[in-house]
């Protein structure tokens, strides 16, 4: 896993490009090159269910391929950033969070930022650990947003069954989950976290193992980034 000055030295150069592309579009001219160049990458983004093991499969494609991962370094970075705990920022995370309820959080609460700020911080730190590229993203509708044609998107879910007995059959649990990742996603993309559409490969763990999950993945990464063919394979 990375560690937050790693994660806080991709920013400050991710920086630099954003001065660059702003002077580069200020002179007009730019053309389709620039916005290859600015796509970034390689990554994966890993959509993933409560119970899917998709978590895990992340850390062992980071292992296969090379790459670090991020997921709570994520939260890290934009608590450094805003100069708030974790454990606020957790309140916010990948949840939808009606106007009213932000207004009676930051009431009883002041620490806790706005959701628009969360949210601005949240899509330029998963932006620039994209662009510095070998990175596996976890969560947070980060499919949603970056170029397709520089990563790979991944579903990872299984039936609903099999996930609530892997969390300690705890169906409230996993029922809840869905409810709050499926509401951010619309919320914040306006989309459907379950349409296909949205991703590259959707793999159900409830019929094809880790390992085999890991293959599959790679196998679908492999002629986006010549790389990967030469070193996983």
């Amino acid at each position: 896993m990375v560690t937050l000055p790693n994660v806080e030295a991709i920013l400050e150069r991710q920086a630099r490009l954003w001065e660059m592309r702003r002077r580069m579009d200020q002179q007009g001219g730019a053309g389709e090159s620039v916005k290859q160049r600015e796509s970034g990458g390689p990554w994966i983004t890993v959509s993933r269910q409560l119970g899917s093991g998709g978590t895990e499969l992340a850390q062992r494609l980071g292992v296969e391929l090379g790459w670090e991962v991020y997921d709570r370094e994520i939260l890290e970075t934009i608590a450094s950033h805003t100069h708030t705990r974790q454990a606020v920022l957790s309140r916010l995370d990948e949840r939808a969070v009606g106007p009213m309820i932000e207004y009676i959080r930051r009431l009883l609460d002041p620490e806790i930022p706005g959701q628009t700020d969360f949210l601005q911080e949240m899509l330029r730190v998963i932006w620039g650990l994209a662009r510095k590229g070998n990175a596996i993203i976890v969560g947070r509708g980060a499919n949603w947003f970056l170029d397709p044609r520089s990563g790979l998107r991944l579903r990872v879910v299984a039936p609903f069954d099999v996930r609530a007995a892997r969390v300690a059959r705890d169906d409230k649990r996993v029922r809840q989950n869905d409810e709050r990742q499926s509401g951010f996603v619309h919320k914040v993309f306006g989309e459907d976290i379950d349409d296909p559409l949205g991703y590259d490969l959707v793999i159900n763990t409830g019929a094809v193992d880790l390992s085999s999950a890991v293959r599959a993945a790679i196998a679908a990464l492999r002629p986006r980034v010549p790389v990967v063919a030469r070193t996983c394979g």
